[in-house]
Formats: structure tokens, C-alpha cells, sequence
């Protein structure tokens, strides 16, 4: 005797799978014609973003890495492991930022826009191109909610010529000059924003921001620092901008937290660790959980802050790093005219319809 199973409703599996990490999905996938459409449907896809599982991807000895990182805030992060991605990458590489999963790394070669969840990587050439080298480029990624575009934001230190480039159009084009700037970093993402720290002659560094919907630029107000011989960097603390304020003689860092109305306020400082060489900082924010902890770069070295006791915990999986950027884990895919690829293995396909691949 057939036994009739009752199908689930549509939005019962809408739910369903997306309590599911995005390796289950890639396997639902090819359960059915259904369950494909609507994983890769754009819906679908915004609302597995929004639950917002964090992971920090990074480089160490020349390995491409990730781990999760609520399993380094909630569990003893010594036993931990972390996830090899065979992405090409040459020695002058480096890691820009991220947006909704997606990483910009720039290469000799070109950019290349990774999402390291579904290793799918898409590749972007042009800009500024010879004279001008990847070095004399700052560059800024992000996410334009409106528009609904990923674009990365390259300014040339030279001449300050800014260029950007669209993921939905497949194309740089051309905007107004920089302000007259002295860009040392690369930028940072937030709210469809890219900020930079401008550095003066004999004089603290400007904040300026980049507006990706409109393309027009503004400079932030400082916040009142105490006295003395400081650097400075920008983080991300709880969804805000905030300004890592670090003090080699006292041996602390101020971390200031943007308010509304451009207002800042002093949310905590941190001592050095006793150890410290002398010439490392706190330079990086990565998340703060809802329990009080913050994951933040000292140096080379990713550790845990602990507002609850003030106690501060190296990870030791993720020391001595070149590279170390926080990522949401998504099914977004980067777009575009350029060469994408999937990384299987250790070759990488070319999807240009010719079949060939391209040993890494």
C-alpha cells in the first residue's frame, strides 16, 4: 500500500532552509527544480544574509583561511579550526575589505571580487592602468542598498583621479577629483559609505568619506582626543563607525564610537598586553557579541576583548597574519561581464564557455 506524504507548504521550506549554513544549501540545490529556484532566488538570498553568521577570513604563511567567528567568542578559541581556499593570489596581493560575504582583493593582475563561502570569484581588470602601479592606488569595496550594486572605489595617490567601478554595469567610469589627500590605506566600508583617513603634513589625518549612491565626498568631524602623540584607525564597533586611538607611551588604545549627528563618544580604552614589542597597536575591530566580547587585531595577532573583566585573549590560530578581514557568510554571488571562476581543488574552471582551466 503507497503511503500519500503530505507536501509541504512553499513558505514552510522557505523557513526551513534557511536555517541551513550555505554548504547545506549547495547541496539542496540539486534536490529539485523547486528548491533551486528558490535558493538562488534574489529573495531568498537577502534573507539568508540578514541572519548575519560572521566569519573572519585571513592569510598566514601564504594560506587562505577562515573560521567561524562565534565559535571564537563563545568556545576556547585554541580549538578551533580553519578552511583552506586554493585562491590564486601573487606576494604583492592585498585584502581591501568586504561587503555582504564578498572580499575585494587586489593583485598585479587585476581585482578579484571572492565570495570565500561559495568560492565563486569574479575577476575585474582596467582602472588606473601602467605607470600607475596597484601601490600608488587607494582603494575602498562596498554595497550601494539602492541601487543594488557592489562597486569598488579606486584612488590614484598621484593626482588624486578617482575611478569607480560597477559590478551590476561592468564598468569604470570616471568621477570628480579627491580632495587634495594623502590616502596611506585603503578604505572602509559602512552604510554606503567608504572612509578614509587622510593624512596632513605635521597634523592629524582627516576622516573623509565616499557616498557610493551619490559620489560626492565629506569630511567627519574628530573626536576630542586627549593629548599626546597618537595613531589613529578606523573600525566598525556594533554596526558604527568608530576611531582606534592608540597611545605608545601610555600604552592604551581609546576606541571612540560615532554617534548620531556626527558626535562621538569614548566607549572603552584597552591596555596594551604586557608583552607588547613596542611598536604594535590595536589597529583593527572585527564584531562585538552580545555578551560583551570584541574581536580586534593587536599587531599581527586577532584577539578577544572581554568587557565583562577586562581580560584579553589571544587567538593563536590566527597569529602572525598578513591578512585578516570579518565576513558575513551569504549566497551572494559577485556579477558582472568579468572571467568568474569556481574553485574545485586545486584548479580553477574558466567559465568562458572554451572548457579550459587554468592549473593553480
Amino acid at each position: 500500500m503507497d503511503v500519500q506524504v503530505p507536501a509541504l507548504l512553499p513558505e514552510i521550506i522557505f523557513h526551513i532552509l534557511l536555517l541551513l549554513p550555505v554548504h547545506s544549501l549547495f547541496r539542496c540545490k540539486s534536490v529539485c527544480r523547486e528548491w533551486y529556484k528558490l535558493i538562488t532566488n534574489e529573495t531568498f538570498v537577502k534573507a539568508h544574509l540578514a541572519k548575519k553568521n560572521k566569519c573572519l577570513f585571513y592569510k598566514r604563511k601564504d594560506v587562505l583561511n577562515t573560521c567561524c567567528v562565534n565559535e571564537l567568542l563563545l568556545d576556547n578559541p585554541m580549538s578551533k579550526t580553519s578552511i583552506h581556499y586554493p585562491l590564486i593570489v601573487d606576494d604583492f596581493a592585498r585584502l581591501v575589505g568586504s561587503a555582504n560575504g564578498l572580499l575585494c582583493i587586489v593583485q598585479l593582475e587585476g581585482i578579484s571580487i571572492y565570495n570565500p563561502t561559495t568560492r565563486i570569484c569574479n575577476r575585474v581588470y582596467g582602472g588606473f592602468v601602467a605607470p600607475v602601479r596597484h601601490y600608488q592606488v587607494a582603494y575602498g569595496f562596498g554595497y550601494e542598498s539602492y541601487t543594488d550594486d557592489y562597486k569598488v572605489v579606486a584612488v590614484c595617490k598621484s593626482n588624486n583621479k578617482v575611478k569607480v567601478y560597477s559590478l551590476k554595469t561592468g564598468i569604470w567610469k570616471k568621477v570628480s577629483d579627491f580632495p587634495d589627500a594623502n590616502l596611506l590605506q585603503d578604505g572602509l566600508f559602512l552604510d554606503g559609505c567608504i572612509y578614509w583617513l587622510d593624512y596632513l603634513p605635521n597634523n592629524l589625518p582627516n576622516i573623509v568619506s565616499f557616498d557610493l549612491l551619490k559620489e560626492t565626498y565629506t569630511q567627519v568631524t574628530h573626536p576630542r582626543y586627549d593629548e599626546g602623540e597618537k595613531r589613529l584607525d578606523l573600525g566598525v564597533l556594533g554596526d558604527r563607525l568608530c576611531v582606534l586611538s592608540s597611545y605608545a607611551e601610555k600604552a592604551l588604545t581609546d576606541i571612540w564610537v560615532m554617534d548620531g549627528n556626527d558626535s562621538w563618544r569614548n566607549s572603552l580604552f584597552i591596555m596594551y598586553p604586557q608583552d607588547h614589542d613596542g611598536w604594535a597597536r590595536f589597529c583593527q575591530t572585527y564584531c562585538m557579541s552580545n555578551y560583551g566580547k570584541i574581536l580586534l587585531r593587536f599587531g599581527y595577532r586577532v584577539c578577544i576583548y572581554d568587557l565583562n573583566n577586562s581580560s584579553l585573549t589571544f587567538v593563536n590560530e590566527i597569529d602572525d597574519c598578513q591578512w585578516v578581514c570579518s565576513f558575513d557568510e551569504s549566497l551572494v554571488s559577485p556579477i558582472g561581464p568579468g572571467l568568474r571562476y569556481r574553485l574545485r581543488s586545486w584548479k580553477v574552471k574558466s567559465r568562458m564557455g572554451d572548457g579550459s582551466s587554468i592549473a593553480i
